[in-house]
């Protein structure tokens, strides 16, 4: 039996903390909602402001948009070669199909896909470029645009730093086609700086020992075709029944033929069509060739495809003007008479000066038609290129003398020789 203080203490303290719990309780449940409260409160100030964010950082669609048309508008037909396509292959000819080799690829007709087709692989000579981005300079009008000799060298050409930036990708996309059609328009663009032209010079050069001094033939490539050779033929035959404005020559040193006598039936070799026409610029000591594939006077009729040092005419005596190689004129270790002192020299005397090899020039203009004697030839005096040392004739290092007669046709090609 519980006694009565017990009993009240009991009591009491049973109200106390049933008091207490009453009101902790209220206490925990108003916390509680305070908390939610708070919580969604905060939530939604979240949502609100992360919405904010991401709504004003979008991407511009219009960007967008256009850059995705740009991608989709991407060529996909294969007028060049077929292997170039590649994106992210080096510059590598061998890689490139020849002519044995276009069935194969017509057989195995590369992917659709804009991400593994060129954007430059729809070009061919006598078109331009089809850019995806925007251009800020106008295009060239081929027709009305004045020659580099007559415009400035140092006008800023934001055009043809594309051009060589094109080609250069062009090049990694083993697009070795494009890139020299690429690089010789920009050469040729009134607009480009010396520092341009002289690194256009310098890729064109190492494109042009492939494509033109080697062996191998590509699709397309409008400088060369092949040649199955038949009973009966020589190199010179060659030369002369398909019509190529070449030395014969020409057909030995691209074909790595080491006795010409020596070819056989049914052995293809690689032609070269030319003709090829030179320009001398007297004020660099510099010899250009270039192979000429259309009548017209755009950057796509004449192809440029590598430079030689030369050695001119003392106190400027090699006279500025145009020509033609004369005809009957080309010839091999030939003899010479100084025209000052009527010294003589035979063809196989060593100190011969002209050398090896002689081109005689005949004028066309009315400055040059009453000049005899000018030439281009080689010296037994190397050292004597880049200065001003002969009688005003041109000379030439004896490998380079060697690919100008060989590159060079009687009555057809054209030399110009500028201040």
């Amino acid at each position: 039996m519980a006694l009565a203080s017990q009993t009240a203490r009991h009591s009491h303290s049973g109200r106390v903390y049933s008091s207490r719990r009453g009101k902790g309780s209220w206490r925990s449940r108003r916390n509680s909602r305070m908390r939610r409260r708070f919580g969604v409160a905060g939530l939604v100030l979240l949502i609100v402001f992360v919405g904010w964010w991401w709504f004003s950082g979008e991407p511009d669609q219009a960007g967008a948009a256009t850059e995705q048309t740009a991608q989709n508008n991407e060529p996909t037909g294969a007028v060049l070669p077929a292997a170039a396509a590649t994106n992210g292959a080096s510059f590598n000819i061998s890689n490139a199909p020849d002519r044995n080799q276009s069935k194969t690829a017509s057989a195995n007709p590369p992917q659709s896909s804009a991400a593994n087709t060129s954007p430059l692989s729809s070009i061919t000579m006598g078109e331009r470029p089809q850019r995806n981005e925007p251009v800020t300079t106008p295009p060239i009008d081929e027709s009305t645009t004045p020659s580099a000799s007559t415009t400035s060298r140092t006008v800023p050409s934001g055009a043809v730093s594309s051009l060589i930036t094109d080609a250069d990708n062009a090049l990694t996309a083993n697009e070795p086609l494009v890139a020299r059609l690429l690089l010789n328009r920009a050469l040729h663009d009134p607009r480009a700086s010396d520092a341009e032209r002289r690194a256009c010079r310098v890729r064109l050069t190492t494109i042009n020992e492939e494509l033109l001094f080697s062996p191998r033939v590509l699709e397309g490539d409008p400088l060369v075709d092949r040649y199955v050779i038949k009973s009966g033929d020589s190199l010179s035959k060659i030369a002369s029944s398909q019509q190529l404005a070449i030395d014969w020559r020409l057909l030995q040193r691209v074909n790595r033929i080491s006795d010409p006598r020596r070819i056989r039936e049914g052995q293809t070799i690689k032609l070269v069509r030319g003709p090829f026409d030179v320009v001398i610029d007297k004020s660099d000591f510099r010899l250009d060739l270039y192979a000429v594939v259309g009548s017209d006077e755009s950057a796509d009729s004449r192809v440029y495809i590598r430079s030689f040092d030369v050695g001119l005419g003392e106190h400027g005596a090699t006279p500025v003007g145009e020509w033609v190689v004369r005809q009957h004129s080309k010839l091999i270790n030939p003899h010479w008479v100084n025209p000052r002192t009527g010294e003589r020299f035979s063809a196989d005397n060593p100190a011969n000066p002209i050398g090896e090899r002689w081109i005689g020039l005949e004028g066309t203009d009315d400055t040059t038609r009453q000049i005899q004697g000018i030439g281009i030839h080689g010296t037994i005096e190397p050292g004597s290129i880049g200065t001003e040392a002969s009688m005003g004739c041109v000379r030439l290092d004896s490998e380079g003398v060697e690919i100008v007669y060989e590159t060079l046709v009687e009555g057809v090609s054209r030399i110009e020789i500028r201040p």
